[in-house]
Parts: structure tokens; sequence; C-alpha cells
């Protein structure tokens, strides 16, 4: 038995020692009847000092974050500090002591449960989800006869966006079709926008102006001329050639419209400063949260008498010299011109197209075909066609407010 136990007892026994000399004057029978209950609270004493002795100690708590072990060992100490004082303290009863014991340990427990629950919640992380910003293809317009195919390259931007999964489609599947990883097949002459999705984000798209054209005839085998018979020669007239088109500058500026035209064999490409400033006006959009990105640049001759001659039969001459320029007629040849986004009406109604008439002269472009001037320029609205004519002199014909025929001084339109 502990030395706790031992106290106990002999404090009882020095109890009962007291009471038996205190009872000594009582009759017989008073004084079995104390004994006997005195026995009873000893015994009950006894089992309880037993009990006591036998109860186990708490199990030591397992190891846990620094954080949750120092709480741990601060309410052991206290369940030490607290037992100790109880066995100096003979006064105490064991009751007392078995409570104070029990109480420490429900402390203990409840506290580190708690704080490893709190651990566990800090250290939770979210991974954070990057969306797509803008989508740049390879090209933005291709021309196709029936039955030839073309897919552009995807980039979608940022580099580290979460979904760069794509969804493409078709605005008419009986000129083009598409497949889920972008390659377009023509199937029928006509025009169609194809149109690449980002996934993740549906607001983010581009497109491709697809100009689907019938493959030439197969010319017929040729037979052998018959030989006329023979005539007296007929002389005929000396033939004065016609002058050979030239590039036309007017104040330094290259002018191409109905009046004036570029030689079948001009063929420059994009001008790299043209395109060095798009791509900063670009940026510059972006950072406003617009997405402005090239869908035709440079045309060849021959390229823009596909697209006129396509027009022509849809929409006859009248029209068709609204639309579209004649071959040698159009500014795209000179490699200073770009349209933009989508080539439709629709653009016009874009907080894109919007701030390209507010903006576009700060990196050197104009709107070539504005609003309300078609009898000047000899061309429907175009918001998504830009000229680019240099900083200084976009800035200058921007502040007119006039075309770039009315700034100049000239006319637009066919000879014949």
């Amino acid at each position: 038995m502990g030395g706790g136990g031992i106290s106990a007892a002999f404090c009882v026994h020095t109890f009962i020692r007291e009471v038996m000399n205190m009872i000594r004057p009582m009759t017989h029978r008073q004084q079995l009847l104390l004994a006997s209950g005195c026995g009873l609270l000893f015994l009950l004493a006894m089992l309880l000092v037993w009990m006591f002795m036998l109860q186990k100690e708490p199990e030591e708590p397992k190891a846990l974050p620094a954080e949750t072990t120092a709480v741990s060992s601060e309410t052991s100490t206290e369940s030490i500090y607290s037992t100790e004082t109880t066995t100096q303290t003979e006064t105490s009863t064991v009751e007392t002591t078995a409570a104070t014991t029990v109480l420490t340990t429900v402390t203990s427990t409840t506290v580190t449960t708690t704080t490893t629950a709190a651990t566990t919640t800090t250290t939770t992380t979210q991974t954070e989800v990057i969306p797509v910003e803008s989508i740049t293809l390879t090209f933005y317009e291709v021309q196709l006869t029936i039955g030839e195919t073309a897919m552009p390259i995807v980039t979608m931007h940022p580099e580290n966006a979460s979904d760069k999964s794509e969804i493409w489609s078709t605005s008419d599947n009986n000129i083009a079709s598409i497949s889920g990883w972008g390659k377009i097949t023509a199937k029928a002459e006509g025009e169609c926008i194809i149109r690449v999705t980002s996934a993740g984000n549906p607001e983010v798209y581009a497109e491709v102006h697809v100009i689907v054209t019938a493959p030439p005839p197969t010319e017929p085998p040729t037979e052998p001329p018959t030989e006329p018979p023979t005539e007296a020669p007929v002389e005929e007239p000396p033939v004065t050639e016609a002058p050979a088109v030239q590039p036309t500058y007017i104040n330094g500026i290259l002018v191409v419209n109905k009046t004036y035209a570029l030689p079948a064999d001009y063929n420059p490409g994009l001008d790299p400063t043209c395109k060095a400033q798009f791509d900063i006006l670009v940026q510059a959009a972006a950072a406003e949260g617009l997405n402005i990105y090239l869908s035709s640049g440079f045309r060849s001759y021959d390229h823009q008498a596909r697209i006129y001659n396509n027009y022509l039969n849809w929409y006859g001459q009248e029209k068709t010299d609204t639309l579209s320029a004649r071959a040698g007629h159009s500014e795209h040849q000179t490699g200073l011109a770009i349209d933009v986004n989508t080539i439709t009406d629709s653009f016009g109604s874009t907080p894109e197209a919007a701030w390209l008439a507010e903006h576009a002269h700060e990196f050197g472009f104009i709107i070539r075909y504005p609003k309300g001037k078609e009898h000047i320029t000899g061309y429907k609205y175009e918001p998504w066609h830009l000229r680019y004519l240099g900083l200084e002199t976009a800035a200058a014909v921007y502040s007119s407010g006039l075309t770039l025929e009315e700034y100049l001084g000239i006319t637009s339109c066919y000879a014949e």
C-alpha cells in the first residue's frame, strides 16, 4: 500500500479512537451500535482508498505538432502539481483527491483534441485556377478549294492557364466542316467563320474567315489546228502599250483606293513596323480587358482577285464594289492594312470597336472606312479595317475628323 493509503488509514483509526473515548459513559447497547457504525465507515473508507490506488494513471498523449505539445505539457504539469498538493495536505478527503485527478485528466484530453483539430485545418491549401485570357492563331483567313483542308495552330495565353481545352465550331457546316482538333475541310463554295473557344473561359475565342471556291475546270484536250487557206497578208496598226501601273505616293503616303492602283507584282508582305505597332496596340487593349487580334493582313494581287470574284458571283458588280476591292486596288496589298477580329457588321457594336475608334491613332492607325463616309471612300463602314500611317500622320488625320481621301484631297472611283 502506498504512502497516501497509510496516512488515510491512520487518520481514520485516530478518529475512531477519539470517538470511543468520548462514548465510554454511554450504555453498553449504545456503544455497540456506535462501534458498528464506525466499523462500517472504516470499511467504506478503506474500500475507497483501495479503488483510488488501483486507478490507472492517464496515458501519455501521442506526439503532436510543436504548438499542441506545448499546451499538453503545461496541462500535464498542472495535473502533477494538483496530485502532489493533495498528498501533502492530509486534511483533504479521498473523494476530493479523486475528483481533482479525474477533472485534470479530462481537461488535458479536451485541450489536446481541440489543438490538433485547429492544426489540421490550418494546413489545408487550395489550388489557384488561372483562366485563359486570349487566343492567337497562325492564320485568321484562309482560301480553300473544295476538298482542301487546313489547320491553324492555336496558342492560349497565359502559358500557365489551368485549362487549355479547345471547343471548335463552324457557322456553316455545309461550306466548311471542323474537327474536334481544328482541322478545316472545304465542302462547298461560299464563306463561313470557324471559331475556337476556350473550354475553361467561354468568353475568350478566336476566329478564322474561310473562303471556299470551286476547283479550276479541267481544260479539254486541244486538237491540232487546221491550216487556214492562204490569204494575202494584212497589215495591222502598231499597238501602243499602256503605261505600267506604279505605286502612288501623295505627301509621302502610299495611296491605294479605287482611283489609285498597285501593279500585280507588288508583293511586300505585311510591313514589319505596321505589325510591331499592332502588337503594341493589342497589348494596350488587353490591359483594359479587351481582346483584339489580327484576322487578315497582307493579301497578294491574285488572292484579292479570288475574293473579289467570289463576291461578284454572289452580289453582282454594283454591290460588290462597295464590299470588296478589285485586284490591285486593295489596301491589303500594301502590307499596311490589317483587319481585326470578326469581319462582320456586328463587330461595330463591341467594346473593342469603340476602343479602336478612340485609340487606334495613338499607335499609328486610322479607321480607314468610317461610318457615314461611304460616298467618299467608296466602301461601306468597316470598323475592323485599320490602315497604318505612322504616329504623326495618323494623329493628324484623326484630329481632322476627315477620311484619308479628304485629308489628301483625292478621289476614290474606278475609271470604268
